[in-house]
């Protein structure tokens, strides 16, 4: 009996691995949840955008909630590894503004982050309470230390350090937030890296007035 070589493309896929399943539930469940909210989002839906069955979810995340924990600690680990790199010791002025650009740069590529913080932070709640004593309260409280000591430098504006968190947060994200009505009244990609650099360089220079950056050789 003569076997009939197999020819690869016709052969079936592989079924995806466990984990490969679960980054791919974790990226549809960001993408739902930044345009629905917690209530608006679905397992079905999400599982219907990640190409996955209904009980694949339930064998990775018990329930809804969960799945939404998850979600949010995958956006703010992305947003730690570009923060991770910022060295405030060596030149603090240099520091803030290449944290600017970090989280311009990561506004304008991960959207979904602050869409989520948008749906949940507009009313008190258990899963606003959890993201906050999570992720957002050391936070905030790191800028505002690094704020504090910018201001005794005499390099930085004239704004309260209690304040500034809301200030950083909303001038390197707003506009990517809103970018379809970004790119209605600028006429092109907000997230273009010419936009994105001019971004930066307007928030640093009305944060740190007198901030110059060094010149290369």
């Amino acid at each position: 009996m003569h076997h009939v070589p197999l020819d690869e493309s016709s052969a079936p896929p592989r079924r995806r691995d466990r984990d490969n399943i679960r980054d791919l539930l974790l990226e549809a469940a960001i993408a739902e949840f930044a345009q629905r909210g917690f209530d608006g989002a679905s397992t079905t839906s999400i599982a219907k955008r990640a190409d996955a069955h209904q009980p694949q979810i339930n064998y990775h995340f018990s329930n809804k909630s969960e799945l939404w924990q998850a979600a949010v600690d995958q956006v703010f680990s992305e947003l730690d590894e570009v923060v991770a790199t910022t060295d405030f010791v060596e030149d603090p002025e240099a520091g803030f503004a290449a944290l600017i650009r970090g989280l311009v740069e990561f506004a304008a590529a991960r959207p979904e982050l602050h869409q989520i913080m948008v749906q949940e932070a507009t009313a008190a709640s258990d899963r606003l309470e959890w993201i906050t004593d999570t992720h957002i309260r050391s936070r905030y409280e790191q800028l505002s230390t690094l704020w504090a000591a910018l201001q005794q430098r005499g390099v930085a504006a004239p704004i309260d350090s209690k304040l500034i968190y809301y200030v950083v947060i909303g001038t390197t994200s707003l506009m990517y937030i809103n970018r379809a009505e970004a790119r209605m009244l600028l006429g092109e990609n907000p997230a273009n890296e010419a936009i994105i650099d001019e971004h930066v360089a307007g928030i640093v220079a009305m944060l740190l007035p007198h901030y110059k950056p060094a010149t290369r050789p």
